[in-house]
């Protein structure tokens, strides 16, 4: 009968986990690309790099072709007196002047001598320099210089929300997987409690065993639904958890009842460390894209701390234009021959300097400051990023012996719960004692799942803290 009941037991679970093979897989990295491609953080993240994309090419419209037209005329008691039009185009350049093509018309009564131009109008050609303040970088040049630099930390920002979400995912996972490994563990004692119960009564009713071990395993066979009950209520939890990061087509996705956790029991992984701490430390520091978001920075505000300084000069400024006869540049004729740059031209210039100049002082005051300031908030950073990985991987060495002897634990108890089934074959054991065994065995899987998945937390975490090794 004995015999006859392990056997049942054996093919009970072959058959068990055969259905269960034929249930969906949700392996770690699937669900992780799942959310990289559907989940709302994910697409947020995208639009990071697009908003400085962005940024740059509104940056780069300072430096774009303008044209320009300005009409003025004055009618009065049916005198005109003037018609005054000018149109042409404008460009910006990298080096701080600015060309200049226009055509200008003046006609009427009372014109402004000073206006004056020739019948057919007048072309002019011209350049605005500035030689003082801007010659070295102004606005243009520096917001320029900040939207490009934006690009690297929009892809920065892109993998630090990244970093944070997939983190955030792997641990509602891995919660979701000890809770359904939990639930398959329980499942299958349930099922050997039920078959055992039956057993036993079966013994008893021909009388073989006594009454009392009947209740015994129907005692045991009690607490297995508590048990079952309390895991199923954990995965359903852990599932609407998950539910947070399942995502598809602008919404959540319940999780499908066939769809099940890889295994945590039996399985081979490998636990060996692919650096040294210290090799960990140094990827973090030079790949987390937060320490890489404050260098940006750090580059951006230097520039701002440039334009600062450049302010402190003196307002500069020289334009010059040839003016020619209509469309046609042919300088009048001097007493000293004709001078090309010198005749038929406008030119001027502007010069301003505040005595004090506390504005540009003050500002770029608060500028270094500001650098001052980011530098200082590097230094914490990578203070924290050092400590966080030190702690983690000094977690996940302990968590890895921890392993190693749970899983050692668990195997010498399905030792000792076989040895008691054979003795209590032979007359020489209780069902108390294998009931008592099998719980510790029980016990044994449950902590080696619970310590698996934190392992796996861990893993997570430390890859969080050295920025995602994306």
């Amino acid at each position: 009968m004995i015999r006859f009941f392990f056997s049942t037991t054996t093919l009970f679970i072959f058959v068990t986990q055969c259905a269960i093979a034929q249930d969906t897989l949700l392996e770690w990295m699937s669900f992780r690309e799942q959310i990289a491609i559907f989940h709302p953080m994910a697409l947020q993240a995208d639009i990071q790099r697009s908003m400085a994309e962005a940024q740059l090419l509104g940056a780069k419209g300072a430096f774009d072709l303008k044209t320009y037209a300005d009409y003025e005329a004055k009618e009065f008691k049916g005198k005109t007196y003037f018609r005054n039009f000018e149109a042409g185009v404008k460009l910006p350049t990298w080096y701080g002047f600015e060309l200049k093509s226009a055509y200008n018309h003046v006609e009427g009564d009372f014109v402004n001598p000073s206006n004056d131009l020739p019948s057919i109008g007048q072309a002019v050609i011209g350049i605005d320099w500035t030689l003082g303040q801007g010659l070295m970088i102004d606005e243009r040049r520096a917001y320029l210089k900040i939207a490009r630099a934006g690009i690297q930390m929009g892809a920065f920002e892109r993998r630090s929300i990244l970093n944070d979400l997939f983190y955030d995912a792997a641990k509602a996972y891995w919660g979701w997987a000890i809770a359904n490994n939990q639930v398959f563990v329980i499942e299958d004692a349930l099922k050997q409690a039920k078959i055992r119960h039956e057993g036993i009564r079966e013994r008893f009713i021909q009388g073989e065993s006594p009454a009392i071990d009947t209740l015994e395993t129907f005692i045991q066979l009690q607490n297995r639904q508590i048990d079952l009950n309390l895991a199923q209520l954990d995965v359903n939890n852990a599932a609407q958890q998950m539910e947070r990061y399942n995502w598809s087509s602008g919404k959540t996705i319940p999780l499908n009842s066939s769809i099940t956790a890889p295994k945590m029991l039996g399985g081979n992984i490998d636990y060996a460390p692919n650096e040294s701490q210290q090799e960990r430390v140094n990827l973090a520091l030079q790949l987390h894209p937060d320490l890489g978001i404050y260098t940006v920075k750090n580059t951006q505000l230097d520039i701002e701390r440039r334009l600062k300084k450049e302010q402190l000069k003196p307002v500069f400024n020289v334009n010059y234009n040839l003016l020619g006869n209509g469309w046609t540049f042919s300088p009048t004729p001097t007493e000293n021959g004709i001078g090309f740059l010198a005749n038929d031209i406008k030119w001027g210039f502007q010069f301003s300097m505040p005595i004090s100049n506390r504005k540009a002082r003050g500002s770029l005051r608060s500028a270094q400051l500001k650098i001052i300031q980011n530098d200082l908030t590097i230094q914490q950073k990578r203070i924290e990023i050092t400590t966080k990985v030190v702690q983690y991987d000094n977690e996940l060495r302990t968590l890895r012996t921890q392993i190693d002897l749970l899983r050692n634990i668990t195997v010498n108890n399905k030792t000792l719960l076989d040895a008691e089934y054979t003795k209590y074959q032979l007359g020489e054991s209780t069902i108390f004692l294998i009931n008592t065994r099998e719980q510790r065995w029980l016990d044994a899987q449950i902590k080696y799942i619970k310590l698996v998945g934190e392992y796996q937390k861990t893993a997570a975490g430390l890859t969080w803290a050295m920025g995602g090794r994306i």
